[in-house]
């Protein structure tokens, strides 16, 4: 019997690779599932997409859903407006099934950096708790549609993670938006 010569060390490339792949990476199988579960999402929302109201992005580690206020909420409110109701139930069923499939759903809730008028000041002295009740009404709504509550989470990053100049009333829009996070586990 012939033996060959191996590289000394070989191992440690090969336990490098396998280690990186159960600890960071995506496994092509979730990845496939993601790109699936995306096109259904963007399927399901394609009005809210072609009006900018909803942009849904694949992530390294799962898919962004990103919903406007004026989607979701009346001016200066915390309650659902009925086009946020009828987008939400657009996607409850594809969440549904994610979260039974393990993923997990954060709802993150973001704000301009005005100051809380006085007609919420009393009820939410910051803009942290504003966005912290309008992602906590989200998952509620989804939970009651049949998402797995064990797999939500509220987020609140009030007006600390702008994606536009706060300088502006456009960014400000901008900047006031639920965003939906998918990830496997």
């Amino acid at each position: 019997m012939r033996r060959t010569a191996v590289e000394p060390g070989w191992w440690i490339g090969a336990l490098a690779v396998g280690l990186l792949c159960t600890s960071g990476c995506v496994s092509a199988t979730h990845y496939n599932n993601m790109m699936q579960q995306q096109e259904a999402l963007e399927a399901s929302l394609r009005s809210e997409i072609d009006a900018d109201q909803v942009k849904i992005e694949q992530l390294e580690n799962g898919i962004r859903v990103r919903m406007s206020s004026d989607l979701l909420y009346p001016s200066g409110a915390v309650d659902l407006h009925p086009k946020g109701r009828a987008a939400l139930d657009k996607v409850a069923g594809h969440l549904a099934t994610m979260a039974n499939q393990n993923y997990e759903i954060d709802v993150v809730g973001n704000t301009d950096n005005v100051p809380i008028g006085p007609e919420l000041a009393a009820r939410f002295p910051t803009n942290w708790e504003l966005a912290a009740e309008r992602s906590a009404v989200i998952v509620r709504y989804l939970q009651a549609k049949g998402v797995n509550p064990a797999q939500l989470s509220v987020v609140s990053d009030g007006e600390y993670h702008p994606i536009a100049d706060n300088d502006t009333p456009g960014g400000r829009a901008k900047n006031r938006r639920t965003d939906i996070l998918v990830r496997p586990h």
